[in-house]
């Protein structure tokens, strides 16, 4: 079972063993996505 540690913006419920590699993927696909939209939500915020 995975969870939400400290530093991650996002979570996965669950990593099974024969989809591990896909799910580790996914995960860290939108958990840079999400970083790049804080960064860019917080830069707007900083402008206006």
């Amino acid at each position: 079972m995975a969870t939400k540690k400290k530093g991650q913006l996002t979570v996965v419920t669950e990593w099974t063993k024969h989809l591990r590699k896909d799910y580790k993927r996914i995960f860290w696909k939108s958990e840079r996505q999400v970083e790049k939209s804080e960064i860019n939500k917080e830069i707007q915020s900083r402008d206006s």
